[in-house]
């Protein structure tokens, strides 16, 4: 089997269907063996087909995990805001999560998501997610002295710890550590480095002159935004050394013409 556009789609489709329907299942199906879930990027990956320490097998457990702290509790919904771009096996997707927790406290995190697929035993499967949001503006928006905030920041302390441990409670929490407001700026001033001609940055670009960029996300290493490409919309990509903020590489993804 070949995957097809409409097969790619599908399959990124598939995953917030099943988080909605609360298939936990369905969506374990959807990953290929060997995968990596970076929800956040920034924070520490879920790797599944190395072996787990906790579970003492290679499986998917580490994933299974991952459902429990940050899916079945929650009512997630995705609000699309552009088309869906698919590139090669890759398909992004320019959303609004919105995160219903307990009590009634909300959170929404706008959000670029790239999924890689590989065919697996001929099938389409997700290798990767990468989910860019800032944890930052998240946490605020659940934090607070409130009832009913009170008792979200202690069940979620206590779940994470359960089931991801001390060490990768911490390592969510470090995700709120990225390139943050500088390293946008400076890929504010790479796109404009290409625009003006810059060889080395028109490289990086693909050749392409990126424009309008809006909703910037910094994600760790990452710096997402979108953007417009000959007069369409697509979503930039941009990659930063953290120690002196300089843009390392970068790819744009557009819909085809």
């Amino acid at each position: 089997m070949t995957a097809t556009t409409d097969t790619l789609l599908a399959l990124a489709h598939a995953s917030p269907a099943a988080v909605a329907a609360k298939d936990k299942q369905a969506w374990l199906d959807l990953f290929a063996y060997r995968h990596v879930v970076e929800d956040p990027v920034g924070g520490r990956p879920v790797h599944g087909g190395l072996y787990d320490r906790r579970s003492g097998e290679r499986g998917n457990a580490p994933l299974d995990r991952f459902w429990e702290t940050f899916i079945a509790p929650n009512d997630i919904r995705f609000h699309i805001e552009r088309e869906d771009i698919v590139d090669g096996l890759n398909v992004i997707r320019d959303v609004t999560i919105e995160t219903g927790l307990a009590g009634g406290v909300t959170a929404k995190a706008p959000m670029h998501l790239l999924y890689e697929a590989t065919l697996d035993d001929g099938e389409p499967r997700i290798r990767r997610i990468a989910a860019h949001w800032e944890v930052g503006p998240m946490f605020a928006q659940v934090a607070g002295v409130s009832p009913a905030k009170l008792r979200v920041g202690a069940g979620m302390g206590a779940r994470m710890l359960r089931l991801q441990g001390l060490g990768g409670s911490l390592a969510f929490g470090a995700a709120v550590r990225s390139v943050g407001a500088p390293g946008k700026r400076a890929v504010q001033r790479f796109v404009e480095s290409a625009a003006g001609g810059n060889e080395e940055a028109l490289r990086m670009l693909g050749g392409r002159v990126v424009t309008d960029l809006t909703k910037t996300i910094a994600a760790g290493d990452t710096v997402t935004a979108s953007c417009t490409v000959d007069g369409r919309h697509a979503v930039l990509f941009a990659y930063l050394n953290r120690k002196d903020m300089r843009v390392i590489d970068a790819r744009v993804y557009a819909p085809s013409a």
